[in-house]
């Protein structure tokens, strides 16, 4: 793969909506688990930042030249 702009733009997109789809997931079960608001939102946007940060130090590890 190359290291030009696109491509990062593409992959930052792809963690996004994979980490969206980890968080909503995550938000979906907690709420059905038990219907509170708060806990849904920080058990949600936990996964969401996790997700996120997972999958942008593995593009950055995959996108490095030496690897």
């Amino acid at each position: 793969m190359g290291n030009s702009t696109a491509t990062r733009i593409l992959l930052l997109i792809v963690a996004v909506l994979a980490a969206c789809l980890a968080g909503m997931t995550v938000g979906w079960v907690t709420w059905a688990i038990e219907p509170s608001a708060a806990q849904t939102l920080i058990a949600g946007g936990s996964a969401f930042s996790s997700a996120l940060a997972l999958m942008l130090a593995s593009y950055n590890f995959v996108m490095r030249r030496d690897a």
